[in-house]
């Protein structure tokens, strides 16, 4: 039976990485295909109906085809997201951003200390830095910011650093414990009556922001989200660390890409 497959994925170009979240939901395990084996599973989508590629990784700016595949995509007609830690933004990808019309959200977790802490390295600089460049060349650009046990003053810091860069959208994930954070749920998850206050707080946030940023609660959805993994699997990815179902194999995927 042919495979039905929602308008927009969510396309792992890479599952390597330049920083070291703790929380990260998809942690570097060696696959980075070539240009040529994506842009075949880029058709591949694209005869099954797929008009929104959401470029992710890994950290998917370190790919060096990532500006040639934002092309293709714009080439056939469809659109593209992408999500970064922001730590690398060469000149040659910033101009396929603009010239593809992509849609950049960049995941900026709390002040220098914090953020660094975070990611893992010395990474706050330079994302804020790449954040603004975005900004400044007409990229569409949000920010992302997770939300751990503990890190409740975060919220306010966040829409306060978004309101003096003029940051348009602000997006608060809460913690989910898949990838790397499955191993520190412990340490990082909001259980219960904290689940619930930051997620009040976050609400408070925008109504008191309304019209100057706008701030929303992403929950992660109760249905699994599509994702092309870099080895070339199609799997539902799950709100928690379970095994996940198989959809399928993209046919432009190699398993040693």
């Amino acid at each position: 039976m042919e495979l039905r497959l929602p308008s927009t994925v969510c396309f792992r170009v890479t599952r390597y990485c330049n920083a070291r979240c703790g929380f990260c939901l998809a942690p570097p395990d060696g696959a980075h295909p070539p240009a040529a084996v994506l842009v075949q599973r880029l058709d591949w989508l694209a005869a099954r109906g797929v008009r929104i590629i959401h470029f992710c990784g890994g950290e998917p700016t370190i790919h060096p085809a990532l500006a040639e595949l934002l092309g293709h995509v714009r080439g056939q007609g469809g659109s593209s997201l992408m999500t970064t830690n922001g730590i690398s933004l060469p000149a040659p990808l910033l101009a396929a951003l603009c010239a593809s019309g992509t849609q950049v959200k960049v995941s900026l977790h709390g002040d220098r200390p914090h953020h660094d802490a975070t990611v893992g390295r010395a990474a706050f600089d330079l994302a804020t830095g790449n954040l603004l460049r975005l900004l400044r060349s007409g990229v569409p650009t949000s920010v992302q910011t997770t939300l751990v046990a503990g890190n409740e003053w975060v919220v306010d810091w966040m829409a306060d650093f978004c309101l003096a860069q003029r940051v348009p959208r602000l997006s608060f994930l809460p913690f989910i414990p898949r990838g790397s954070g499955f191993a520190l749920r412990d340490r990082f998850s909001l259980e219960g009556a904290q689940h619930a206050q930051l997620r009040e707080r976050v609400r408070r946030k925008r109504r008191e922001l309304l019209g100057r940023l706008y701030v929303r609660w992403l929950d992660f959805p109760a249905r699994p989200v599509h994702v092309v993994e870099a080895d070339g699997r199609i799997v539902p990815e799950p709100p928690s660390e379970t095994i996940g179902t198989q959809l399928g194999f993209n046919s432009g995927g190699s398993r040693r890409a």
